[in-house]
């Protein structure tokens, strides 16, 4: 007995030593690089709540290709690492008297592709995805994206008033998807998080008879122009959207005027969209939509709109133009920005001149995804590592300069990584298995709680001295907290382990090593 009793106190401190989970990863390998944790009724890898702990203690989290997911280890500032050559570290002061942006959040979206993939699980996987993604058990995410009717990740085109010419939208209705699956799915999300929740409504493409080319997809602009009838009927649609969830019990903190206007211009696209420049946005905005919200009780005292909600490569010129008009700022209170074409977007300084010019703005990054290139046959690249890689260098890029969040793009998606009405698959964060009563968290998901996790709402941005930097290689960040704690956070995608010396003027200096292909969050408190 007391040898039995001896192995279960050996394999409790191990599991305390090793891993934060309050239930670690069941680790299942595909035919990937890397590991996914598998979820079933009986079984669901969890986090604890980042807690205040002693002065000087340094709790590192790493999550790595090797198939580490947020194991935590234990170091204190003026340790020492033996045998390790002085001048393989990187010396980084952290200064928290020179502070940048505060956080927003971190989240994912509610598309109906989302909403149906997750509606096929049992209630008991349903609740175990919510508490993954929501909970203080899981990476509290505090932001999400709702889309406004359909978008490509929809199981058909459609909008919430298909009646041809109806201007009085007399037939304007939610749909299945929202009443008996997004609403009740945002409702379990709050109880979840245990506090509300920042949801953002974005819209791919009004009616199709409200369009110039009297389709839903294939480009189109609005009828009409700024201060018209047209114009205005479609603000009035979109406030029905709000107020049709308001009274669903569910407040919105804010929305994107469209889903990438720039895609609306090419007479070729396959899915949904509408067209708009940044001159017409700024002029709807000021017009037509920011007055008629304001009218339904979505001012901008409580109301967010955001512009843009498309790539980087754009994101200066819609700054210029809607940001410089003092009307149209009166509505508009950040720029929404996407990820696409990461790697050859240009570089991410464009944000820090968008911010010096206009710092009363700000930056929030709205949608991304990814999928395995290689395999069409495999678009969902369940273990795929460089699908976490590719989310961890752009969310702290991204924060590095100036962007205040970050939202993925579909919550869950199949296992064909759909349904998607125009065969745009996709990965996701978390692949729902029905059939075999079972989901998957996949590599982006541990990408996303090296930061949700991390950094609360109203955490900032501190300087580190040297920044480090590699794009596509190596980047450093440090935060501070709401709650006094420090969080530093690196990407090193390298195929070798980097050594960092921290150096924190209160605490004195940290040495830490960090694997090769992994993730660190480091959190601490003075």
């Amino acid at each position: 007995m007391k040898a039995f009793i001896l192995t279960v106190a050996i394999i409790a401190t191990y599991f305390a030593n090793q891993s934060q989970s309050a239930t670690p990863c069941e680790a299942r390998r595909f035919n990937h690089d890397s590991v996914v944790c598998v979820c079933t009724e009986n079984y669901c890898d969890t986090l604890d709540p980042i807690t205040r702990t002693d002065a000087g203690l340094v709790k590192v989290y790493e999550s790595d290709r090797a198939g580490k997911r947020l194991e935590v280890r234990e170091v204190r500032f003026g340790n020492d690492l033996p045998g390790v050559d002085p001048g393989r570290f990187k010396n980084v002061r952290v200064n928290r008297d020179r502070k940048f942006q505060e956080i927003i959040g971190f989240g994912t979206s509610f598309t109906d592709a989302s909403a149906l993939s997750l509606g096929r699980l049992s209630a008991d996987l349903q609740t175990k995805v919510m508490k993954s993604y929501y909970s203080n058990e899981g990476i509290e995410y505090s932001l999400s994206r709702v889309v406004i009717s359909g978008s490509d990740f929809s199981n058909r085109p459609y909008s919430y008033d298909d009646t041809p010419n109806d201007w009085s939208l007399n037939s304007w209705r939610l749909v299945d998807e929202d009443i008996n699956f997004k609403i009740p799915q945002m409702h379990e999300a709050q109880r979840q998080r245990g506090s509300p929740i920042k949801f953002i409504g974005s819209s791919w493409s009004p009616p199709a008879w409200m369009k110039t080319n009297g389709e839903i997809n294939h480009g189109g602009t609005l009828i009409g122009n700024t201060g018209s009838d047209e114009w205005k009927t479609y603000a009035r649609y979109l406030r029905k959207f709000f107020e049709a969830y308001r009274e669903n019990g569910l407040d919105f903190w804010g929305m994107t005027v469209q889903n990438e206007p720039m895609t609306g211009w090419d007479p070729w696209f396959p899915w949904n969209t509408c067209g708009f420049n940044a001159e017409m946005e700024r002029d709807f905005v000021k017009n037509d939509l920011g007055p008629i919200m304001e009218e339904g009780g979505f001012g901008p005292d409580r109301f967010n709109i955001m512009v843009l909600d498309h790539n980087r490569p754009l994101a200066e010129d819609w700054a210029n133009v809607v940001f410089s008009d003092n009307d149209a700022t009166k509505y508009v209170k950040g720029l929404a920005v996407h990820w696409y074409f990461y790697g050859t977007a240009g570089p991410y300084d464009v944000y820090d001149r968008i911010h010096d010019k206009f710092p009363n703005q700000f930056i929030l990054a709205t949608e991304a995804c990814n999928r395995n290139e290689d395999d069409e046959n495999d678009r969902k690249g369940l273990g795929k590592w460089v699908l976490a890689e590719d989310y961890a260098h752009d969310i702290l890029l991204d924060l590095l300069h100036y962007v205040t969040g970050w939202t993925d793009w579909n919550m869950v998606l199949d296992m064909n990584g759909g349904p998607n009405w125009v065969g745009n698959n996709h990965s996701a964060p978390i692949i729902v298995n029905p059939d075999e009563r079972e989901f998957y968290k996949n590599v982006q998901y541990y990408a996303m709680a090296h930061f949700s996790k991390f950094l609360p709402p109203t955490s900032s941005r501190i300087e580190t001295v040297p920044g480090v930097e590699e794009e596509g290689l190596l980047e450093l960040g440090a935060f501070e907290r709401p709650d006094g704690g420090t969080a530093v956070i690196i990407v090193n995608t390298k195929d070798n382990e980097e050594y960092f010396n921290v150096e924190d003027p209160a605490l004195g200096s940290v040495k830490v090593k960090v694997e090769p292909h992994s993730f660190n969050s480091w959190v601490y408190y003075r």
